[in-house]
């Protein structure tokens, strides 16, 4: 027992409450709790009492976490035996993997989450820097996936639904197949063929955080894509073919822009084009991005090169942009006389919202000071015609660049005087 003051200072004897409320729980709301937790963490609770001895087998989640801490500071993880445990007692997580889901109950699963650092376990004993380290580097990808492969197929067999998995590996084989499957995160993963997700008809969101991707990824039911730091092809486009797409986030690394097939439910779209992107073998004979988001009612287009982009290199099959209504440009609609900005402020007819990101190197003030030359004589240009295709909607025009008075700046202002902006309506940043 223990002393304690009450409001008026007054000691009062405390009596320690003995009672176990959390066991006391519904077995129902125990596990929920437990799906919180790794694992690891979760079969160590069988510990605790005769009550909590079996819970664990009937966790809904599973979270499973292979780093190199499972190889106990062993030089080389290859060297750590079969039958090894952590310093908690429990195996190494390859063992331990295996044997938590021989044990556990055939009970239906809402999330899988698998977390692997296999490959950069090896990766800091590989000292070699000879003219084999890609093929060394693509063996260990593909170790590390065969590692893990058993842990997935026990999720897609027992009907999980989200499905997580961080591991630097590489698979050629379509390893998801599922009718549950509703929504798949994949990082630092590499897919050598199509990712094609014919097999999983329920599936709704997709996310790719550092993938490599060297097929097409293809999908009738899925409703969100969101690729972050995506490296495609450099020889070969890829193409993505969702025709449900409602929303669409595409933010790539390097390689070829991948083509967008026609998405006619798309929302809202933001493509981030490469850093490294460079046109190659000319022109393609087809639309590349817009024709794809041409149906979108919000889009983002950015580009961190204003000269050289897929973006200018659509204009020329000029689809409209019949449902958008905000829209994001950066830098590169200023390329070739403005191209860009006049194209969509007569391609966008219910155009509500504008947006003008500009950051433009010092050094480049005299290049485009040359472009606002040339094209000067050009502004009466804007016929009768091109004005009937002008939005009546556009309210705002909003300028983020650093200061009103940059040459870029005031050129853009005439161009959107000359369609039939007033100047109340744009905003200067």
């Amino acid at each position: 027992m223990s002393e304690r003051a009450d409001d008026k200072g007054n000691a009062k004897t405390a009596v320690a409450d003995s009672e176990d409320r959390i066991s006391a729980l519904p077995d129902d709301v125990l596990r929920h709790v437990l799906s919180f937790l790794p694992s690891r963490n979760s079969v160590r609770t069988c510990v605790l009492a005769k009550r909590w001895c079996t819970l664990w087998k009937s966790v809904p989640d599973l979270r499973i976490k292979d780093d190199p801490q499972s190889w106990r500071g062993c030089e080389d993880p290859s060297e750590s035996e079969g039958d090894s445990e952590d310093d908690d007692g429990l195996p190494d997580t390859s063992i331990f993997a295996d044997e938590l889901l021989r044990h556990r109950d055939p009970t239906p699963l809402n999330v899988c989450e698998i977390f692997s650092s296999y490959v950069d376990a090896n990766y800091k004993f590989n000292d070699d820097d000879d003219e084999d380290i890609n093929i060394s580097i693509r063996c260990d990808y593909m170790e590390a996936f065969r590692r893990i492969e058993p842990w997935i197929e026990y999720a897609l067999s027992h009907e999980v639904r989200v499905l997580r998995v961080d591991a630097a590996s590489s698979t050629t084989n379509q390893f998801l197949v599922s009718s549950h499957l509703q929504r798949v995160e994949l990082t630092w993963m590499q897919f050598e063929c199509t990712l094609d997700f014919s097999s999983c008809p329920v599936l709704d969101v997709l996310e790719l955080s550092s993938c490599t991707i060297y097929g097409n990824i293809l999908s009738q039911s899925l409703r969100h894509l969101n690729i972050q730091d995506g490296s495609f092809n450099y020889d070969i486009r890829c193409r993505i073919s969702a025709p449900n797409l409602i929303s669409l986030k595409l933010d790539q690394d390097t390689g070829l822009p991948p083509l967008l097939d026609s998405m006619p439910l798309l929302v809202t779209a933001s493509i981030g084009e490469s850093v490294e992107y460079k046109q190659q073998n000319g022109e393609e004979s087809f639309s590349v991005v817009f024709e794809g988001v041409s149906s979108a009612t919000n889009l983002e287009l950015i580009t961190p090169y204003y000269q050289n982009s897929v973006f200018k290199m659509d204009l020329k099959w000029c689809p409209m942009f019949s449902k958008l209504k905000t829209l994001l440009l950066n830098e590169w609609c200023m390329a070739s006389n403005f191209t860009g900005l006049v194209y969509f402020l007569q391609h966008s007819p219910i155009l509500e919202m504008l947006t003008l990101q500009l950051d433009i190197p010092k050094y480049e003030e005299y290049h485009l000071i040359k472009i606002i030359e040339s094209c000067n004589s050009r502004e009466q240009g804007y016929n009768s015609r091109d004005q009937s295709l002008l939005s009546n909607h556009l309210k705002v025009v909003k300028i983020i660049c650093g200061k009103k008075e940059d040459v870029k700046v005031q050129h853009i202002l005439k161009i959107l005087c000359t369609h039939g902006v007033p100047s109340e309506q744009i905003d200067i940043q």
